[in-house]
């Protein structure tokens, strides 16, 4: 089988989508699936992270003049777009004809590729919608002042409007989304081809860590969150929910790791914010740390802590959960699930429920035993079951009857 993936985001970049890429087209890699991966470029010259192994799948960089640092302008976006249509539309006529046409992220590439024409040619599309924006887009913290939340809804409203209207221009056989609640959103707009694929522990992070007989502390207990700082993900609250547990009497070490995001400002308020609180020796703020540093952050901790009102899937919150750590946190993306498996504690984003839950699992005691649930959690959540369910979609709009074959459908 040949698989022509598309992907906005690719090494090196760091986060969620760039992990769903390149797992994903391993797992399908060792399942037999030849793939060929189109990304934006110019390509770094040290694109692979450090002791990484070269990928089992191709990798194609179309420049469109990204920038290594910050986000592409539109026209920039635009132009890598084009140019994969181009290269979809030359494939389709020659040796390279692929079978599978799977956009991986990009509602951008999802509107500009012609898919009507690779589908009248036998190719079967498909696309994963790891969000439904505004899911994700808030630039805007949930307690800033009232004028400025009043301006955010109503550009959240427009955001809505324009993204749904391009979900709706889309002609795709199926679209793969990595939680009950994207699929939720998704399903009003695109109708029913709406699969659900969850994913799995990150790899090379998992392969740096080994989970102990028991997370629970000896001293202070340390608090672990990670994600890139956006309002979305609530890291401002932690000021807030840090000094709670300071007057709960809760002995603790809280460590925040990320990359700092798209909203200007965003970390420096929260930076500020502790040290208005008093506390900088509590709270531990890091950039984005490298993949060993990132291990050791997970060893040395005991509970991880996931503060997001909105997320796709929530991969940092399963990899702590596979390597034995509870999960707290709030009903975004797969965390109830993550969280149920985890033995945490599902709790409504803000101080006081937060500190609350932190308090009452450290009170209580409530640790299991760490390599149990590890070996659950990696037996329930695993890149070869997703890319097996991957699989079978691929082969039945291939093998058994491609819904571009459909009446009514072209």
């Amino acid at each position: 089988m040949k698989l022509l993936a598309v992907s906005e985001h690719y090494y090196p970049r760091v986060g969620g989508t760039v992990n769903y890429v390149h797992e994903t087209l391993c797992a399908l890699a060792k399942s037999g699936v030849e793939t060929e991966l189109l990304v934006p470029g110019p390509a770094d010259k040290h694109w692979l992270p450090e002791g990484m192994a070269e990928p089992p799948y191709a990798v194609h960089w179309l420049d469109a003049g990204y920038p290594a640092k910050g986000d592409p302008s539109r026209e920039q976006r635009y132009d890598f777009c084009r140019q994969v249509d181009a290269l979809a539309a030359e494939r389709l006529a020659g040796p390279k004809r692929p079978d599978i046409l799977h956009v991986l992220f990009g509602l951008f590439v999802m509107e500009v590729i012609d898919t009507k024409r690779l589908r009248l040619g036998g190719v079967a599309c498909l696309a994963t919608v790891h969000n439904v924006p505004p899911l994700e887009c808030r630039q805007v913290a949930p307690n800033a002042p009232l004028p400025a939340r009043i301006k955010e809804a109503l550009r959240l409203q427009v955001v809505t409007l324009k993204n749904r209207g391009r979900l709706k221009k889309h002609d795709y056989d199926l679209y793969i989304c990595p939680s009950q609640q994207v699929q939720e959103l998704l399903t009003p707009v695109v109708g029913d081809q709406v699969g659900v694929i969850g994913h799995g522990p990150t790899t090379d992070l998992q392969a740096l860590m080994v989970p102990p007989v028991t997370r629970r502390p000896v001293g202070s207990v340390r608090l672990l969150t990670v994600g890139g700082y956006a309002p979305h993900k609530c890291q401002h609250i932690i000021p807030n929910t840090a000094a709670r547990l300071r007057d709960m009497n809760i002995d603790f070490i809280w460590e925040v790791a990320g990359p700092s995001g798209r909203v200007k400002g965003y970390r420096d308020r929260i930076s500020r914010d502790l040290a208005d609180l008093g506390l900088e020796g509590r709270v531990i703020l890091h950039d984005a740390v490298p993949l060993a540093d990132l291990g050791e952050l997970y060893d040395r901790t005991h509970i991880y802590v996931q503060p997001s009102i909105e997320e796709g899937f929530c991969l940092t919150a399963l990899d702590a959960a596979a390597v034995g750590l509870p999960v707290i946190g709030c009903r975004a993306g797969a965390l109830p699930d993550i969280i149920k498996a985890s033995n945490g504690i599902q709790v409504k984003s803000g101080p006081r429920p937060l500190a609350e839950a932190i308090a009452y699992f450290v009170k209580e005691e409530c640790w299991q035993d760490a390599n149990v649930q590890a070996a659950y959690i990696k037996a329930h959540f695993s890149w070869t079951r997703a890319a097996k369910s991957l699989l079978e979609h691929y082969d039945r709009l291939l093998f058994q009857k491609p819904s571009f074959y459909v009446a009514g459908r072209i």
